[in-house]
């Protein structure tokens, strides 16, 4: 198994260096567009709320993105150094309730584009799940 990773410190400046970091999927790991669309903004948004929301911005604690196929799946997880949350609810923040409020929508973007989301370490860790399709 093929298992790529970056570290980086809770600074929103370096969702650059992420970006950069997704678009070696496509080559390491023989992505199609389609899917890349989605494992794309999945991954930015659970790498803004391991930042924003895991470890609250603090610079000396760190995001750590790593990623892998297996068969026909591919695997993106972001730890966070933070304590976690309650995942176990995600709200849709297409109800009326929540039309208007800020927060929200990353974790529902993540669910609906990704097969699976896998929490590990009371949430402090999130493991998307995509499937590929056979060529």
């Amino acid at each position: 198994m093929n298992k790529i990773e970056l570290r980086i410190s809770s600074r929103v400046e370096n969702i650059v260096q992420v970006e950069q970091f997704i678009e070696t999927f496509e080559t390491t790991f023989g992505l199609t567009p389609e899917v890349f669309g989605k494992i794309s903004l999945s991954v930015i948004e659970a790498v803004n709320n391991a930042i924003l929301f895991g470890n609250r911005q603090a610079a000396d604690k760190y995001v750590t993105v790593s990623a892998w196929k297996e068969e026909l799946q591919f695997f993106v997880s972001v730890a966070d150094e933070g304590e976690g949350f309650d995942y176990s609810v995600i709200p849709d923040p297409t109800l009326p309730d929540n039309v208007v409020k800020v927060a929200g929508r990353g974790l529902y973007l993540m669910k609906i584009l990704s097969d699976d989301l896998v929490f590990e370490n009371g949430g402090a860790k999130v493991t998307l799940v995509f499937n590929l399709c056979e060529v």
